[in-house]
Order: structure tokens, then sequence, then C-alpha cells
């Protein structure tokens, strides 16, 4: 169930454990209230000075799979986001093949506010190469793609997802965060944010802190990297002596006598 109201021109879903599935909308959706929200195949483009999917309030988790945000214009306001949050407090959010895309300011933006688990699972952040020649070309004075940006994040996992044309940039207040895939565009601002990358095509199980399905991978060599020098061979001279018969049978005598009187050897 879901209602448009008009003079905010949003789409607002107020319903106990709201599903949604199978909706293509031209107007911003708002998730603010305290359910379960449940999208798939939600289609959302041709939002101007807004964003496509706005996050407020208190929570409980939002899931969504195949859905798309993208085709996101700035307009007077300056703003122009697939998916944002305002002061949300969410448990959780996972996106599961998935799209946000074609934003002229920013792919997704969950900065504002504080999250359980926060899960992305072969979800696309892309602009497109005509979309981003398009936004370079209507301002001159432009340096950078569209960011991807997550903060105050308890735990963050970004597996097998797509990046292109954008920098996801992961705040200080992401205290965990788990990486399997592309890592090119990736920029950590603190190095003192816990990372668990995790090895391409691994299958995933339960034993990382919080209790999600995933697990870390030990570091592989680099096949590239040149090989370590041998150790360099003591000479013969500096070789420890064998242990003289003597001193063998006073060490089998001293042991002897540590079990006799009750001792450790």
């Amino acid at each position: 169930m879901f209602s448009v109201v008009i003079a905010l021109a949003c789409t607002t879903f107020t319903s106990a454990n709201v599903s949604i599935k199978n909706r293509t909308v031209s107007e911003p959706i708002v998730l603010d209230q305290a359910e379960d929200y449940v999208l798939h195949k939600v289609y959302v483009s041709g939002i101007t000075d807004m964003a496509a999917l706005t996050l407020a309030g208190r929570i409980h988790s939002v899931t969504m799979t195949q859905c798309v945000f993208s085709n996101i214009l700035s307009g007077m306001n300056g703003k122009a986001v697939c998916a944002e949050s305002t002061g949300a407090m969410v448990g959780a959010f996972t996106a599961v093949d998935s799209a946000f895309e074609d934003a002229q300011q920013q792919l997704m933006c969950l900065r504002e506010g504080a999250f359980g688990t926060v899960s992305f699972t072969r979800c696309r952040f892309k602009t497109s190469d005509a979309f981003l020649k398009k936004i370079y070309a209507d301002d001159p004075w432009r340096t950078s793609p569209p960011t991807t940006e997550f903060a105050n994040i308890e735990r963050l996992e970004l597996i097998d997802n797509e990046y292109s044309n954008t920098i996801l940039v992961i705040h200080p207040s992401v205290k965990l965060v788990v990486f399997r895939g592309d890592l090119t565009n990736v920029r950590l601002q603190s190095p003192n944010t816990q990372v668990i990358r995790l090895e391409k095509d691994r299958p995933m199980h339960p034993g990382l802190p919080g209790g999600s399905a995933v697990a870390s991978a030990p570091a592989q060599p680099d096949p590239h990297a040149a090989p370590a020098p041998p150790a360099p061979e003591r000479p013969r001279d500096e070789q420890p002596a064998e242990p003289t018969l003597s001193q063998t049978i006073q060490s089998i005598a001293a042991r002897m006598r540590q079990c006799v009187g009750g001792e450790t050897p």
C-alpha cells in the first residue's frame, strides 16, 4: 500500500510491514515509519532536485531486491541523489541486485543518522559515460564524478558490487567494513577502520563479528612479487656443536632428579 502526497511530490509508505512490488514511479519515495520495508522491482527515475529514496525517522529494516533508482538531476537546490538518509535510525538496510545510477550529485548518501548493518550485494553504483559527459558540460567547474558516501554504520558489507564513475567515501564512523570485489574506487578516510577483505568467489559462512554470513580471507601471496632471498648460511665454524656424551648424561641425570623431587622438568 502506498499513497502519493501531491504537496510534497513524494510517495510515502505507512502501513505495517510494507511490501511494494513491481512499481514504476517518477516521484520520490520516503520511508519514515518504524516498520519493515520490503521493495522488489521498484523503479524510480526522472526526479529533479530531490532524492529518489529518502530514509527518515526510526525504521526497523529496509530490504530491496532488483530495484533501480536512476536519472536524478539537480535543480535550484543543488540536490540530486539516488538514495539518502536524513537523520534516520535504521536497524538493517539490505540491497541485492539493485542499481543506483546516473544521479548528478550522489549515487548514495547514508551519512546523516545511525545504522546497524548495511549490506549491498551484486548492486551497481554507476554513472554512465554519457551522463558524466553531460554533467561536466553543464558545470565547467566540476572536477569529480558523483560520490557514494557511508557514515555512522556499525557494519558495512559491500559484496560483489560494480562501481563505475563514482568514488566511495567511507567515513571514520563506519566501524567495520567487509569487502569482496573491486576496491579501486574506495576511499577509507581513517586507517583505524576495521576492514575485512574476502577472496573472490569464496563462499561466505558465519563467524565474523556481528553474526553476518561472511568470513575473512587469508592474505594471498603476490604471484608477481620477486622471491625472497634465501637466508644466509651460517659458516661452518659457527654451527652449534653437538653435545658430548658427558653433557648428555648430566642432562638426563638432572631431569631424573627433578622428577624424583616432584619438580616440573
